[in-house]
């Protein structure tokens, strides 16, 4: 019995509790270290709390805090209880360490306009922050499939229009969120192109955090796949075997439009391996191939 609860408390931890904290506690470094330094709003809930704090001054995860409120309430209500709760509480986490930041003295901050290539080091703080929200973002989707925010308006929003996409949704309000830093951010001084500086590392730091979290959700194990149709299977086979030290199965398909049956070989090979099968493939000129990338391979993947 004991066991039991032992088994289901540590189930607990590592689905959801371990997530929620992880991702709380690397959102709030992305965006007290990096982001709000080098004045660029990221997109999302988070971009809008970092732009109230430029136009307010006050703490970004007090504005955080005001925000999520509210999207907790809708998303409760109309989407789904677990997703609203651990969405809200890495939000909620999230908000407190930026209040805690802010009242530790001297907490590092990678500052660019405090350097003489400010533009430099925005564009590195542009980076390290999309990797940080990237690493936030794919752990509460692997959580709870959900990362809230702006997410949740997206999704309120597709079940009275389904035929608008969520990821469609949720690109457009974070577009909103960086358009809007222009004017915020806007110097009469500066010139034209100064003052679009902050769009620009918002739109890297937002392509960080997409390929960040996709690398983190398909994972590293990244694999090509070969479809070959050939009159010569055992032969391509064997060396594909002992070229690339994989395997390969070979099905029998028909061709619609000569109505012939042919062998078709598939194999899973990794990327450095590509022009290896290429040029085994051009010994045979009856043979039509083409592959295309696959994620996180699972079973024996050697032959």
């Amino acid at each position: 019995m004991k066991s039991d609860i032992w088994k289901k408390i540590g189930f607990f931890m590592t689905a959801f509790a371990l997530p929620v904290l992880i991702s709380g506690v690397v959102r709030a470094l992305g965006i007290y270290i990096f982001v709000t330094p080098n004045k660029f709003a990221p997109g999302g809930v988070n971009g809008a709390a970092v732009l109230l704090e430029e136009a307010i001054g006050w703490n970004s995860g007090w504005f955080l805090l005001m925000l999520n409120i509210p999207l907790f309430f809708l998303a409760f209500f109309l989407l789904g209880k677990k997703e609203a709760i651990l969405s809200t509480l890495s939000m909620l986490l999230t908000s407190g360490l930026l209040i805690l930041f802010g009242w530790i003295e001297n907490f590092p901050k990678f500052d660019g306009f405090v350097t003489e290539e400010p533009i430099a080091y925005g564009l590195l703080g542009a980076v390290a922050g999309g990797i940080f929200l990237g690493i936030a973002l794919a752990v509460m989707l692997r959580c709870c499939g959900t990362a809230g925010g702006t997410a949740i308006l997206a999704s309120i929003v597709n079940k009275k229009w389904k035929f608008i996409s969520v990821s469609w949704l949720t690109s457009f309000f974070d577009a909103v969120v960086v358009f809007a830093s222009i004017f915020v951010y806007y110097s009469p001084a500066a010139g034209f192109a100064a003052n679009l500086v902050p769009v620009l590392l918002a739109l890297v730091s937002l392509f960080v955090t997409s390929k960040t979290c996709d690398v983190i959700i398909n994972g590293f194990k990244v694999a090509y796949k070969f479809e070959i149709i050939t009159k010569e299977p055992e032969a391509i086979a064997r060396e594909i075997m002992e070229k690339t030290h994989h395997g390969a199965t070979m099905m029998r398909a028909t061709g619609m439009y000569t109505h012939e049956e042919h062998d078709v070989l598939v194999c899973i090979i990794r990327k450095r391996q590509i022009a290896e099968v290429q040029r085994i493939i051009k010994r045979y000129p009856d043979t039509f191939a083409f592959f295309s990338p696959t994620t996180e391979v699972y079973g024996k993947f050697l032959k």
